[in-house]
């Protein structure tokens, strides 16, 4: 297919605007994975030792009561981040196919690979070559995850080209861990063009078969209790059990303009709860798909997150007060580097973690791994991100412009 054909979008004018309060709750939503992360590396003595807080007369909480018991959650909710990721990128790119109404399907596809797999390849080899130069033995005093599972596996020239490949399946995801959604993320991207037109043009129909292939692939998935995929056809089908969540990105887009409407025109007790509804919502505990749950508690993740990501970005767009605060530049420049942050914090930690185990305790090197890994991420994104995003405008033969939200 060399082109593919979208109706004339309502109100076409509007979408001149680039939403950039969107690059900063991405930003957010990579550094909510990247802590999220850290609490899986942490050992569990520290999760579960007491802490008395005399400002609450003397009680005691452990780490884990506090941040799976309070709003606190939110901050280690990566599996609601992920989910908002999707979302997101169903309606940025909508908005993107919208605004250029007759797109080539080649460009559309060839910006999409220089925007997520070349970045996507370039860290995967990074970290091949970290992993050999300074893994020298198991690690001490952390988490079972963090020591069985992110370079648990050495990079062979198979091992290597299975992540290259985006097969998504077990060993050939621990060279880069977060590298699960960015897989499903490439693969999406390939058919979302002919999603968007369906969307547009048989709209019930497609929301209809996209439930029933979620449907199909979470009761064969967990029927096998697969957790990830092991193959690649079950990779495939994993996919399946995120498609509605770039759907839900699309609806928000085909109905901005009701809900934006619709908020601005509620009461302000209604407009003053979307935010800590999003907030509620996003925390629920990692219950999706990748976890091989069960039916019942992945469609109650999913729809929590589909309600949740739909404030979210409903209050970052139609509410004054946040729409400032994320344009302040310093929030702009961690949505900027959101793909860089989100696609290469993992290789630093390990890194740093291999490295430094030696000579320092485990909170040291942590607390020494946020400034290194921001800068790192600032690094990647100048260095390679941005590089990649110019190759994929001068390919299309389009002028380079000011670096796009990842879609």
């Amino acid at each position: 297919m060399s082109r593919f054909f979208v109706n004339k979008p309502i109100n076409m004018e509007e979408n001149v605007r680039r939403e950039t309060e969107l690059d900063a709750v991405r930003g957010i939503a990579a550094l909510v994975v990247v802590i999220f992360h850290f609490w899986l590396i942490m050992p569990d003595e520290w999760k579960t030792q007491a802490v008395r807080f005399p400002m609450l007369m003397g009680h005691s909480f452990n780490l884990e009561t506090l941040f799976h018991f309070t709003p606190l959650r939110l901050l280690i909710s990566g599996s609601g981040a992920v989910g908002l990721f999707f979302v997101l990128s169903g309606y940025v790119l909508s908005l993107s196919i919208s605004r250029y109404g007759m797109v080539s399907y080649e460009r559309f596809v060839v910006r999409r690979i220089c925007r997520i797999y070349l970045p996507f390849a370039v860290v995967i080899l990074f970290s091949a070559l970290m992993l050999v130069l300074v893994k020298k033995g198991p690690l001490t005093g952390v988490s079972e995850w963090f020591a069985t599972g992110p370079w648990s596996v050495y990079p062979t020239e198979q091992v290597v080209m299975g992540h290259l490949l985006m097969t998504g399946t077990v060993p050939l995801l621990s060279l880069d861990s977060p590298a699960w959604s960015l897989i499903i993320e490439m693969r999406v991207s390939l058919v979302f063009p002919i999603l968007f037109v369906l969307m547009e043009k048989y709209r019930e129909r497609t929301i209809a078969a996209v439930i029933v292939m979620y449907f199909a692939a979470s009761m064969f998935l967990n029927g096998m209790g697969e957790n990830p995929p092991t193959t690649f056809m079950h990779s495939l089908i994993f996919t399946l059990e995120y498609l509605p969540l770039f759907v839900v990105g699309i609806l928000f887009f085909q109905f901005r303009e009701n809900i934006r409407v619709f908020y601005g025109s509620s009461p302000a007790v209604i407009r003053n709860v979307v935010l800590p509804l999003a907030i509620i919502l996003l925390g629920v505990p990692a219950i999706g798909p990748e976890n091989a749950v069960g039916v019942v508690r992945n469609l109650i993740w999913l729809v929590c997150t589909t309600i949740g990501s739909v404030a979210v970005i409903c209050v970052a767009l139609h509410n004054e007060r946040i729409c400032r605060y994320l344009q302040k530049s310093h929030m702009q420049g961690l949505g900027h580097i959101s793909y860089s942050l989100y696609l290469s914090h993992l290789v630093v930690i390990s890194a740093m973690a291999y490295t430094l185990d030696a000579i320092m305790p485990v909170w040291a090197w942590m607390l020494l791994a946020f400034p290194v890994f921001l800068a790192a991420a600032t690094a990647c994104f100048w260095l390679v991100e941005y590089p990649c995003m110019q190759a994929g405008y001068w390919l299309t033969r389009r002028p380079v412009l000011k670096p796009e939200l990842v879609g």
